[in-house]
């Protein structure tokens, strides 16, 4: 696989290569006309691996440079997101009459499916219209942008403070999503998720087996969060006051059904996330550090030593912050 950061590689070069194989694979995608569904959802995979990417390097760029790129990325995908969130909604009412007991609710699910599939092919129309070939153009457009992309110092320390500031982001929202158990926190938590899932797929040759198993889990977890979102995105529009979908005795057994769902996928989601983060953003990030550092010398190139905790701070090349074991 592509998404790989390679130890053997100066740390610029390696994630160019990276951001121009996504890149090329995004564009590629979309330009395979036969099924245009699959393109779009593998081109907008593409486009979250590469800010997953951009956050992870971002203390070793510009901040101009990386709020320039990160937006342009996120607009190209905004761009495509019709069409998916259309289908994503069709596969969550699938899912909901799969795994909840029948016996409410069930008109709104009929109604809404064929509500959600006329809606897909308006956004499928349209990609053919203009879209995707504005994607495709955009995307062309990124290609120079990407050549140029680099850090400084050029080593793995600007990406250990992007790794920390990101799990550290990422804990937070945790602890945020479970006190409130409001789901806008919980998708906040979800998307920081999914920043620490593609993470881990960069840095997994450093460690192959423990981080592909931690890349593993948070893909996991990704996934029943989208789940809890989606159940959370049919609520919203079983809700709308202009949206009628069966009479409102159904509407009441179709969001009692729905909360049944939620409860279930956060249950879940809380036991796999208290798992997932339970170590401090400091001793991850150092140890993360050191396992590079050793995958990097053992490949024959040098490689910026791991930051050394000294009392209460953690060095960082010459950068000292607090101690990073505090969440």
């Amino acid at each position: 696989m592509s998404y790989r950061l390679d130890p053997a590689l100066p740390m610029s070069e390696a994630l160019r290569r990276v951001a121009l194989a996504e890149l090329d694979i995004a564009h590629t995608a979309l330009a395979t006309k036969a099924d245009r569904h699959t393109g779009v959802h593998s081109a907008r995979k593409c486009l979250k691996r590469l800010r997953s990417l951009l956050l992870l390097a971002r203390p070793g760029m510009p901040e101009p440079v990386f709020a320039n790129l990160t937006t342009r990325v996120a607009s190209i995908g905004k761009g495509l997101a019709a069409a998916r969130d259309a289908q994503a909604l069709i596969d969550a009412v699938d899912k909901l009459e799969r795994n909840t007991e029948q016996g409410g609710g069930d008109v709104p699910i009929r109604s809404m499916r064929g509500w959600l599939q006329k809606r897909r092919q308006a956004a499928e129309q349209n990609l053919e219209r203009s879209t995707a070939s504005e994607a495709m153009r955009r995307l062309l457009e990124l290609r120079p942008a990407l050549t140029a992309l680099a850090v400084y110092p050029d080593d793995f320390g600007p990406l250990a403070k992007g790794l920390e500031r990101c799990y550290r982001a990422t804990r937070k929202s945790f602890k945020a999503a479970f006190e409130t158990d409001e789901a806008d926190e919980i998708h906040e938590w979800r998307k920081g998720v999914q920043h620490h899932w593609r993470q881990m797929q960069l840095l997994t040759p450093c460690w192959p087996s423990e981080l592909f198993a931690r890349a593993d889990d948070s893909r996991s977890l990704s996934q029943i969060l989208g789940d809890d979102h989606d159940v959370a995105m049919l609520i919203h529009l079983v809700s709308t006051p202009t949206m009628t979908f069966g009479s409102p005795e159904d509407t009441t057994a179709f969001i009692k059904r729905c909360r049944k769902r939620h409860k279930a996928l956060r249950k879940e989601a809380k036991v796999r996330g208290e798992r997932l983060f339970v170590e401090k953003p400091g001793p991850f990030t150092t140890r993360i550090h050191a396992y590079w550092t050793t995958a990097a010398v053992g490949a024959d190139r040098p490689a910026m030593q791991p930051p050394q905790r000294q009392d209460n701070v953690v060095v960082f090349g010459d950068a000292r912050t607090g101690r990073a074991g505090q969440s």
